[in-house]
């Protein structure tokens, strides 16, 4: 067995699996799936010794030592089963006791790193054959073959480690209390940015040569003249049945039957106002903002609101293609209007232009509908920016503003003296 190896969160479950007298856990807080291992060992009742100990402040989940949820699960567990959590402000080392088997690992800090692979150790199983081993392993035996050396032997290349400091010198990092302050710096607020695709099919343009769209205009000025056409901008008024939208949700009747009722695209647009106006906030000059404790209300009244409008831009495809020879003779006949006065060289007849409107109508982009967010956080020099606090006071009120950020301390300064 290697004495240093990479343990992960499946090794912790199966250790956790095989204990039947003796269970210690001690680490800065859990994952859901380590707490659910935890959790069964207390429905067994068949530990004579158990011992939880976190750290489990709200800084360490925002560190990513520990999920909240998970933290939640297993307080409710451990009370149900009259087990204390013990709690260990700042602590930072993982060390699991499961009956005489010992693994100690370095936890790690999912906002900053991924979790480590399989060839990067981050902790050791402790045995008497592993303590045996250590020495061996570490390359201080000098009974042991270098072979058996498990931390590498390749030296630190001098022309490479060269490099690594020209290139720091070139460009420093930040400081490392200002790196600090801005991962871990938390607002209850984001930048937020909305797209809506697809949706405006009473809008959709067709590009048309500008020598056909505007021969009746003098020849000089036609490259400069708009040369689209708006085909269904005259079907602005029709309606589709679609489900009902109250507060950003679907209607039912008290059978559970959908609510329809027919609807327009300028009512379909309405929906959509009414939930950004009742969670997003405008800052002008700075773009939208919205509450974090808002997000999860947003997102389901978005995704009702993408129902109805997948449903509104489908049957409306559907209405306008009754029309489409009307539309296509509206159009032809409009273009031939205007090249009465062309000279008959370039005159085109009538079957000509027809053709060429058919075309442009059949190359309009079917777009699917969908609505876009982006969400984006504010940055730590924002709440240093006196602009962007002026108008973040007049648009959200003075109490929601009290403590709206915070800066968590990720790595305390300890004085000297108090260090252990």
């Amino acid at each position: 067995m290697s004495v240093f190896t990479s343990i992960q969160d499946d090794d912790l479950v199966r250790s956790i699996a095989k204990a039947t007298t003796r269970l210690v856990y001690m680490a800065p807080g859990v994952s859901q799936v380590v707490a659910g291992a935890i959790e069964k060992q207390f429905q067994g009742q068949r530990l004579k010794q158990i011992a939880i100990v976190i750290d489990g402040d709200e800084e360490c989940c925002r560190l990513g030592y520990c999920d909240a949820g998970a933290l939640d699960s297993l307080n409710t567990a451990a009370q149900l089963h009259d087990i204390a959590l013990r709690q260990h402000a700042g602590l930072r080392l993982g060390l699991l006791m499961a009956d005489d088997e010992v693994l100690i690992w370095t936890p790690t800090p999912l906002m900053f790193e991924a979790p480590r692979g399989k060839s990067e150790p981050n902790g050791l199983i402790l045995t008497p054959q592993t303590l045996q081993d250590l020495p061996q392993a570490m390359g201080v035996d000098p009974q042991s073959p270098p072979e058996q050396i498990e931390v590498s032997t390749a030296p630190v290349v001098k022309e490479e480690l060269a490099k690594i400091v020209a290139a720091i010198k070139a460009a420093p990092p930040a400081p490392f209390n200002l790196s600090r302050l801005t991962r871990v710096f938390s607002a209850r607020f984001q930048f937020i940015e909305t797209v809506l695709r697809g949706a405006e099919l009473t809008k959709r343009e067709m590009r048309l040569d500008s020598l056909i769209v505007n021969s009746d205009a003098p020849e000089e000025l036609r490259p400069l003249l708009h040369t689209t056409i708006q085909p269904f901008n005259t079907d602005a008024d029709k309606t589709v049945d679609v489900p009902v939208l109250v507060n950003g949700e679907q209607a039912y009747r008290q059978n559970g039957e959908e609510i329809t009722k027919p609807t327009t695209q300028a009512e379909i647009h309405a929906y959509w106002n009414e939930l950004t106006q009742k969670y997003i906030i405008n800052l002008p000059g700075f773009g939208k903002l919205i509450r974090h404790a808002d997000k999860a209300k947003f997102e389901a009244g978005k995704t009702a609101f993408e129902i109805v409008l997948a449903a509104w831009v489908k049957g409306f495809r559907e209405v306008v293609k009754g029309d489409h020879e009307k539309r296509v003779s509206r159009v032809v006949d409009l273009i031939v209007q205007r090249m009465a006065n062309e000279s008959e060289k370039k005159r085109l007849n009538r079957v000509a232009i027809q053709t060429l409107v058919r075309k442009g109508l059949d190359n309009l982009r079917v777009i699917d509908p969908s609505v876009k967010v982006v969400y984006k956080n504010i940055t730590v020099e924002s709440t240093n920016d006196n602009e962007f606090l002026d108008v973040l006071r007049k648009a959200v009120p003075a109490k929601e503003l009290a403590n709206w950020f915070h800066i968590f301390d990720a790595a305390p300064v300890v004085p000297l003296g108090q260090r252990t």
